[in-house]
């Protein structure tokens, strides 16, 4: 049992979900749980696994979607059986750990900027999605879900999932394109996409007069990138991944020396 919740745990993490690795760490009384035993729930109340079940065991549920949903780290709980309604009496004491990435990023394109970033990304915290037509590009990346998908697919087969970051680095001009498209139908905290500024007009014209609204473009990070690196693909990736820090964490593009 404990095995089959720790395989799902952790299959569940590397998919990019949060998961609370809850373990009974004490009882008293007459108690339905014992010490050891353990459940791991998802954000949406899902689980695997069990702490005695009952009234109690819907509670640390309840509990645990909560401090998922707070970006809580930890949360120690004691639980008296008879509060909770249940007749056994007694208590338990539970401890969750919250295990996986609660940030996720988004790549679409496999190219060399893309391979530096997710490594720096995934450094960072960050869960990466790689988004790809070439399956051949996949060797060129570790410890990332890589998804090909056709340009033209990306609605239907919907690649984005547990992600609130993107960043749009293509093949090409159609492909972009495409994927910009798609990353506005999400609601993502950032949008960045490559290109030098005549590309990156010459693309938001092209939407505007095809009936985009132009005010869903504004928040668009593009050209992208803070303005600090050189040509290389390792120094745009830095560049995008400090954007992205600057979005994240409401900071600030100032230095903190003292003088």
């Amino acid at each position: 049992m404990i095995n089959d919740v720790l395989t799902f745990a952790s299959n569940k993490a590397g998919q990019g979900k949060k998961v609370a690795l809850v373990t009974v760490i004490e009882t008293s009384g007459s108690s339905p749980a014992t010490p050891g035993q353990m459940i791991a729930i998802l954000a949406d109340g899902s689980s695997n696994g069990t702490i005695g079940g009952g009234a109690s065991e819907h509670q640390i549920i309840a509990k645990a979607v909560k401090a998922l949903e707070n970006g809580e780290a930890a949360f120690i709980h004691k639980i008296d059986h008879a509060e909770s309604g249940m007749v056994c009496g007694g208590s338990m004491t539970v401890f969750a750990n919250m295990i996986g990435s609660n940030v996720g990023l988004c790549i679409f394109g496999g190219g060399h900027i893309a391979q530096s970033l997710a490594k720096i990304a995934i450094d960072t915290g960050f869960f990466v999605t790689i988004v790809e037509d070439r399956p051949e590009f996949e060797a060129g990346f570790k410890s990332v879900r890589y998804t090909v998908c056709k340009p033209g697919d990306y609605i239907k087969t919907d690649p984005i999932q547990f992600v609130d970051y993107a960043v749009i680095c293509t093949r090409g001009h159609s492909t972009d394109k495409e994927a910009l498209c798609y990353c506005l139908t999400k609601d993502l905290k950032y949008i960045g996409m490559i290109g030098s500024k005549t590309k990156v007009s010459t693309l938001f014209e092209e939407l505007v007069n095809e009936g985009l609204q132009k005010e869903k473009l504004k928040d668009v990070y593009a050209p992208i990138g803070l303005d600090i690196a050189d040509a290389a693909p390792s120094e745009i990736a830095v560049a995008i991944l400090a954007e992205i820090l600057l979005v994240k964490n409401n900071g600030k593009p100032e230095h903190k020396k003292l003088t």
